[in-house]
């Protein structure tokens, strides 16, 4: 791959995740994640995706205490990457 090629590369992918954010350009991002609260978390059953739940609990947060977590959709439920136990606010 020569300059150019990589150039062009770069380009795209950069216009890519530029079109990607304008499409959700009120979603606040934290490490690549969009940020949502547990109730405005779409309903599961797109298997894959990715949020980071930001009043989600960790383990041994009490119930309103939550001080976030990252979540993944398993196609039935938001469930922690901790431990995979369904995310509750």
């Amino acid at each position: 791959m020569d300059l150019l090629d990589a150039i062009r590369t770069t380009v795209l992918t950069l216009t890519a995740r530029i079109r990607a954010l304008e499409t959700n350009e009120r979603a606040e991002i934290a490490g690549g994640l969009e940020v949502v609260a547990f109730a405005s978390l779409p309903a599961p059953g797109d298997a894959g995706r990715l949020r980071f739940v930001s009043n989600g609990r960790k383990i041994g947060e009490g119930g309103g205490g939550g001080t976030g977590v990252p979540a993944y959709d398993d196609g039935v439920a938001w469930r922690r990457t901790s431990d995979d136990t369904t995310v509750a606010a």
